[in-house]
């Protein structure tokens, strides 16, 4: 009965991927699963997730004008996306995420102009952008953020390599549905 149990065990673990390998090891160690293919620390993970939950709050706080507002953060940077009606209210925002002073570097790529909001077509798309970023080797989509409003993606994060970042970027023109990418990748290490 060992040594089936041994053999078993054996081939789960050769049919296992080096991702799946890596975040088994990262819980062994005691690292969390962030951590295992995220290119950041677990604190800088925290540092993230607070700045998000705080961003969110405040841009709820503030109505219907910032209902397509959001900030995407990864690694200490804040990309502010979406649509507003009037360039005060996209100063607005940066001045409202600004308060925020915990980021490393900031950027402001709110359009202001109108989308035609279908939240349930952008679900779906952020969805299908999904699957088909984590499908594509070459991507560690782990490292990014996207954000999809009336077809439009805005996608920030971390790409190793110029070629990741385009090929990301590639990826997403290419599924259906997507009228317009943003591309906010920077490149290299946190």
């Amino acid at each position: 009965m060992k040594g089936i149990r041994a053999a078993a065990l054996a081939l789960a673990a050769l049919a296992w991927s080096a991702e799946a390998c890596a975040v088994v090891s990262s819980l062994l160690a005691g690292k969390g699963v962030a951590t295992a293919m995220d290119l950041r620390s677990v604190d800088e993970v925290k540092t993230d997730t607070e700045i998000d939950a705080a961003l969110k709050a405040k841009f709820l706080a503030e109505g219907d004008d910032f209902k397509t507002v959001s900030a995407l953060v990864f690694a200490g940077r804040v990309v502010l996306v979406g649509f507003v009606r009037s360039p005060e209210v996209r100063r607005r925002a940066e001045d409202i995420a600004k308060s925020e002073d915990r980021y490393q570097r900031f950027r402001n790529a709110i359009v202001v102009g109108t989308i035609d909001d279908n939240t349930a077509a952008d679900l779906a798309l952020d969805e299908k952008i999904n699957l088909r970023l984590t499908a594509t080797r070459g991507i560690a989509s782990v490292n990014m953020r996207w954000k999809v409003l009336g077809g439009n993606v805005f996608i920030m994060g971390l790409a190793q390599s110029r070629e990741e970042a385009n090929l990301a970027v590639d990826t997403v023109r290419r599924v259906a549905g997507v009228t317009r990418v943003y591309p906010l990748l920077d490149v290299g290490k946190t």
